[in-house]
């Protein structure tokens, strides 16, 4: 292999690794979201709840959550094409 090779299939793997850890934060985020649904769905009926929700806290936080998801996506969807045109290019 070539030295060129060798550098950009270690950043690659670099690449592909960091993809990894974003996409098992995200499943354990949402893991998280699912243990702590009995826990939500009790706090709905709490007035501090109505205040976050009135104040927009809820609808930030639910939106956080949707760019993280977005960006993971994006991440991803850059390396596996950079990735290919590489490949077409070899």
């Amino acid at each position: 292999m070539k030295e060129k090779d060798i550098d950009e299939s270690s950043s690659d793997n670099e690449i592909t690794q960091k993809i990894h850890l974003v996409k098992k934060i995200l499943d354990n985020v949402f893991e998280i979201l699912i243990l702590f649904r009995p826990i939500i769905d009790q706090m709905k009926i709490s007035d501090e709840f109505k205040k976050y929700y009135k104040n927009g806290t809820i609808e930030k936080v639910a939106s956080l959550f949707g760019e993280i998801s977005d960006q993971s996506k994006e991440i991803a969807g850059i390396h596996l094409s950079e990735i290919f045109l590489r490949n077409l290019e070899n």
